[in-house]
């Protein structure tokens, strides 16, 4: 990735990370406040349980406002015009703190959120979403596989025991990748070889 200094965080990933702060300070504060307003709520008598009864209702509003918050700041992604933000925000929802982590370091190659998700211990659930967002034509530097290289992938799938970790699935995509540039080096020579020669 390039040094911070240098990168361009992308303007919807900031307005992102900047709510989720800010709603998450105003939750710790309003959590704050509402305990040092209901100081008598762990005693007994009936106005310990009101008060108890009170900072109960306060906070499950403070937190429900804070959820709100969050969520229509996640929403908001989903209108991003960078394609992996959009998908990020619609198929990653579930893992909003790694996912957090990706759309800070946008943009970035593949390989730059490689070595993210290994310095986290992300592997094998990156290598999933990693492969998802690649079929779906939205990792940046990666032309998404055909249909017939996506048949290939499915046909050893189903032949295994288990389906192929991210890892063997990127380095049998290396060999196609080689094993076509070749054949269509071979078809090139042998049309060459074929054309009628010119007389000088």
């Amino acid at each position: 990735m390039a040094e911070q200094g240098a990168r361009q965080m992308l303007p919807e990933v900031q307005t992102y990370i900047q709510s989720v702060e800010a709603a998450t300070a105003a939750q710790s504060a309003a959590a704050v406040a509402a305990d040092q307003k209901y100081p008598e709520r762990y005693g007994y008598g009936e106005n310990s349980r009101s008060q108890a009864s009170a900072y109960s209702e306060e906070i499950r509003k403070v937190y429900d406002t804070g959820a709100e918050t969050l969520e229509a700041a996640w929403n908001a992604l989903k209108t991003s015009g960078d394609p992996l933000v959009k998908w990020i925000a619609e198929n990653c929802g579930e893992y909003r703190a790694e996912a957090r982590c990706i759309l800070a370091a946008l943009p970035a190659t593949v390989d730059e959120l490689d070595d993210l998700a290994e310095a986290n211990d992300w592997c094998r659930v990156w290598g999933s979403f990693r492969q998802q967002a690649i079929d779906a034509g939205v990792m940046p530097g990666i032309t998404p596989p055909s249909p017939a290289r996506k048949a290939v992938f499915e046909r050893i799938d189903q032949e295994s025991c288990c389906r192929m970790e991210a890892g063997a699935r990127r380095r049998i995509g290396e060999a196609l990748d080689a094993l076509i540039k070749e054949a269509m080096t071979t078809e090139a020579s042998a049309a060459e070889a074929k054309a009628p020669q010119v007389p000088a």
